[in-house]
């Protein structure tokens, strides 16, 4: 396996971990000040809309249309590829000014229709004044976004992952110093100061690298050529954060708290994607596109096959692990303060049903990576697409006909996931190993049930959430990986090179 690009994937994954080690400090201080109800459900809603739009512009598309673009450039006119990056920059912060705007001014509107069950609960004014603060951060992650893609470029994957800490950081010290005096509205203070932070760290990275995007609307034509990948690419990755979109929606109508259970649960469902799986489509849309470009085909097809082998490998025990262990996890971590027992839950009820599509999310990244890198944004739309009709079908029948709660709506939101990749695998031309994805899925799947054996042993005999936690998650990885390195799998072996 090819070491610089599962070196990527890594530094970027232990990035993310620290990031998420504070986020979940900070969902875990969120549910002490203010536990789960109808106030909280008003934050999440008017945190939902530019956080959504965050995923959508950090966590994959901006990359797709930007870095195949910018990379071809750079290997044959370093300064044309930087006034490109300028302009492109000036024109990109213009459309997120205009769009904070329009959403500010309008924020009664995209509340109601985001989350109508509000209205019900008396917290619709409220979810809209917060929006009003927070909004703007759309802006700051929007530069945030930019600057990342132009790092990856230059193989930085530590410095862009890692800077969500500091926005973590934030939302804790607002919630624990302002909430006396702004209640619920220090969150979303939180949120803007967090995301100039973000804005502050990759800077000087950016000035290192000679890569500082500056003032220009100077029009070059790969500005229209980005714009054609730009907007197929965002509906696509906007397609797939919809569908959370909808779970809030029916959500908003199901009982007080229904919404913070599912944002809870999708916080810890989302550990394991945005550790491995952003990481793996980031770091793969560089190295497809630098291949792409130099028409290597060989070498396109081995990092293909490596990055969905790499996504089988880690989705699988990811999967049962919060099956097995989510409900002490969820304990340890939120359940003190207002957060009650029921809450705990509810709140892992969501995350089964969450975490049964992890293994469709997981595997359309290489995927949707290798369209990109080949200037195909179109497909991965359409695959989205189809997901969201799986989704919001099954969201609409197992919400309110079948009235499995907040199960029913996150398991309507994996099968969507899942619809996705199974589109993307039968339409996909792309040559891979299957052979060695086969050993992969194979090999991965017998470690996998030697982890949920011993995880359930253990559960036997240690009866504290805490002690299970501390003593089962170490446990399964090491079982995990002790059988997949005793039956040869090359995905482990190659980690251990490393």
């Amino acid at each position: 396996m090819k070491a610089n690009f599962i070196r990527n994937t890594l530094f970027f994954s232990l990035a993310t971990f620290i990031s998420r080690i504070l986020g979940y400090l900070r969902d875990a201080t969120i549910a002490y000040v203010f536990g789960a109800n109808a106030l909280t459900d008003a934050f999440f809603v008017a945190w939902r809309i530019p956080n959504t739009l965050r995923q959508l512009v950090a966590e994959g598309s901006f990359n797709a249309a930007f870095i195949p673009i910018f990379t071809e450039l750079e290997r044959n006119n370093h300064n044309y590829a930087k006034l490109y990056a300028s302009s492109l920059f000036s024109f990109y912060t213009l459309i997120l000014s205009f769009l904070t705007f329009v959403v500010v001014i309008f924020s009664d509107f995209f509340v109601s229709v985001i989350a109508p069950g509000l209205s019900e609960k008396g917290t619709l004014d409220e979810a809209s004044k917060l929006l009003k603060i927070v909004f703007p951060y759309l802006v700051l992650v929007g530069w945030v976004s930019f600057f990342m893609a132009l790092l990856n470029t230059r193989n930085r994957f530590f410095i862009p992952a890692v800077s969500p800490a500091l926005l973590n950081l934030s939302f804790i010290l607002s919630a624990f110093f302002l909430s006396g005096y702004t209640g619920i509205y220090s969150l979303a203070i939180g949120a803007l100061i967090g995301g100039m932070l973000q804005v502050f760290l990759q800077i000087p990275f950016l000035i290192w690298e000679g890569l500082i995007p500056r003032v220009s609307f100077k029009y070059v034509k790969e500005i229209k050529e980005t714009m054609k990948r730009l907007l197929p690419a965002f509906a696509s990755f906007g397609i797939s954060q919809f569908a959370f979109i909808v779970d809030t929606v029916i959500a908003s109508f199901l009982l007080g708290g229904a919404i913070s259970y599912l944002y809870y649960a999708n916080r810890i469902f989302q550990l394991p994607i945005g550790l491995f799986a952003v990481g793996l489509g980031n770091a793969l849309l560089v190295s497809l596109s630098k291949h792409y470009s130099e028409n290597n085909v060989e070498a396109f097809k081995k990092d293909l096959s490596i990055g969905i082998r790499f996504a089988i490998f880690i989705s699988l025990p990811a999967t049962a692990g919060m099956v097995v262990l989510g409900k002490e996890i969820i304990s340890v971590l939120l359940q003190r303060g207002e957060f009650t027992e029921k809450d705990t839950s509810m709140t892992f009820l969501a995350l089964v049903g969450y975490s049964v599509g992890l293994i469709g999310y997981a595997l359309s990244r290489p995927y949707k990576s290798a369209f990109f890198s080949i200037g195909d944004t179109k497909t991965p739309l359409y695959s989205t697409a189809f997901g969201l009709i799986i989704s919001i079908t099954s969201a609409l029948i197992f919400g309110f006909v079948l009235n499995w709660g907040v199960l029913g709506l996150a398991l309507a939101s994996s099968l969507g996931g899942i619809s996705g990749f199974l589109y993307l695998y039968f339409l996909s031309e792309f040559e891979i190993d299957r052979a060695g994805v086969l050993r992969t899925a194979i090999n991965s799947f017998i470690a996998t049930v030697s982890m949920v054996f011993v995880l359930y042993v253990l559960k036997i005999f240690f009866t504290r959430d805490w002690v299970i936690v501390a003593v089962g998650v170490p446990s399964g990885i090491l079982v995990f990986l002790v059988i997949s390195y005793l039956m040869r799998e090359e995905t482990i072996k190659s980690i251990k090179r490393l």
